[in-house]
């Protein structure tokens, strides 16, 4: 999902609503990202994302893991794009069998349509997301010709 919005609330209520029981993938963040001379360093994610919220045009990427087993959803990841937008991501465990089977996938993706109250979204695999609002609409057109 995509939205226009850099809302620190609407990234925590994404995550305390898809994987309340989580921990960070990261131990620091920097900007820029991965940088080996960053101008800014943070030591946890809600640190930059406050950061990122109120400064638009920087890009970075957080990653969370579910610590619930159970939970269907196993990591969750937030991308901020340049343009000041935000992709809301979620990944599970695929179908080991080798069957095409993607009713968990779809599943997710329904429920996050309706968590976010819009269409824009789709499922890709071990794909790098948009960049852009623009980008993210472009790559839906293409899945649904």
């Amino acid at each position: 999902m995509i939205k226009k919005t850099r809302s620190k609330k609407l990234a925590d209520d994404f995550l305390n609503h898809f994987l309340p029981n989580r921990k960070e993938s990261a131990d620091e963040y920097f900007i820029p990202e991965y940088s080996d001379k960053p101008t800014h360093e943070f030591d946890n994610a809600s640190e930059l994302m406050c950061f990122l919220e109120k400064n638009k045009n920087y890009p970075n990427r957080i990653y969370w893991r579910n610590t619930d087993q159970e939970n269907l959803n196993k990591h969750g990841m937030i991308f901020y794009n340049k343009d000041g937008t935000m992709i809301f991501g979620i990944s599970r465990n695929t179908d080991m069998s080798g069957n095409l089977n993607t009713e968990n996938e779809d599943q997710c993706l329904t429920e996050m349509k309706k968590y976010f109250d819009t269409n824009l979204g789709y499922i890709h695999y071990e794909n790098p997301p948009a960049d852009s609002f623009k980008e993210f609409v472009e790559i839906i057109n293409k899945l649904e010709k």
